[in-house]
């Protein structure tokens, strides 16, 4: 048992460090404010629930249309879930709806919540969760409020105006973020640490059930679901010809880096390259790991 326990630790770990390859955003710290086995918690808190609907929010504001990061780890997450028997559902605001029904259409119903007011928001996160009553909600790359209200970049500025607060679909039985700048829903777990230390001008104070940091938010989505397919045998991490077709369509529907601002299959400037390299670090992970009996997996 003790065995077995250790190994899954390392597992943890070694997955959390596959996706967090470079601190370039400066928060590398914050990692240490979390569990050491987050993401083995996050996925055993998952496949501790019996299949229902799963409400993913992602879709990070670039101007008037959305970046490339998060879908593609809302696309891999989603397909885990629906492998594992959940239907999914997202939700998107106006800024981001077609970037991100260009890849989650494909696995459910892409909600629209609008954002002319913070009122509307609100109500429009209300109308999803009565109409829908989800067991888990997962953000991935979406912005939440600030202490003061607001939705702002990494550089703490305003985003756009049509941009909705979604951080009230957060009130579910159990809720998971995936973040990577400290600006993002779930952020609330650590944000007076980074605002004490200076690292994030303005951090969201939404807090989750889980939190889950990478150096980019899509590598932590395939970190998690690299565990859930340890936990539950499945086979559903993404390869890299998936994420390239991902980013193509993303392109398509008019997605940009979120950090350059261009149109192009980069992801916060890193290029596929950089994406294949820690897929290909998950896929060795699994490799090392041998599978655990069942009882073993889930705790």
């Amino acid at each position: 048992m003790a065995a077995n326990h250790d190994a899954l630790l390392d597992l943890s770990i070694d997955i959390a460090d596959a996706v967090f390859p470079f601190d370039y955003r400066g928060i590398r710290s914050a990692v240490r404010r979390l569990p050491v086995d987050a993401y083995l918690r996050a996925a055993r808190a998952l496949l501790a629930r019996p299949a229902g609907v799963a409400l993913i929010t992602t879709g990070f504001p670039f101007g008037s249309t959305g970046e490339t990061d998060g879908p593609p780890g809302a696309r891999a997450v989603a397909g885990a879930l629906k492998a594992l028997g959940w239907q999914i559902v997202t939700v998107a605001c106006p800024t981001t709806h077609a970037v991100v029904e260009s890849l989650l259409g494909r696995v459910g119903p892409v909600e629209l919540v609008e954002g002319e007011s913070p009122a509307a928001a609100r109500a429009g996160c209300e109308r999803v969760l009565r109409t829908h009553a989800p067991d888990v909600a997962i953000a991935i790359e979406r912005p939440g409020v600030t202490a003061d209200g607001r939705l702002v970049n990494m550089r703490g500025e305003q985003l756009h105006a049509d941009t909705a607060a979604l951080d009230a679909l957060m009130q579910t039985p159990l809720s998971i973020a995936i973040a990577d700048g400290g600006n993002e829903i779930g952020m609330g777990a650590v944000a007076g640490y980074l605002a004490r230390h200076r690292l994030v001008a303005a951090p969201c104070i939404t807090r989750t059930t889980h939190l889950l940091l990478a150096s980019v938010s899509n590598w932590g989505a395939y970190g998690l679901v690299a565990m859930l397919d340890m936990l539950s045998g499945i086979e559903s991490t993404p390869t890299e010809s998936d994420e390239r077709g991902w980013l193509q369509r993303l392109l398509a529907a008019g997605a940009v880096d979120g950090v350059s601002g261009r149109p192009e299959p980069t992801v916060d400037t890193f290029t596929a390259d950089r994406s294949a390299a820690v897929l290909e670090r998950l896929r060795h992970i699994r490799r090392r790991h041998p599978p655990l009996p069942l009882a073993e997996r889930r705790g």
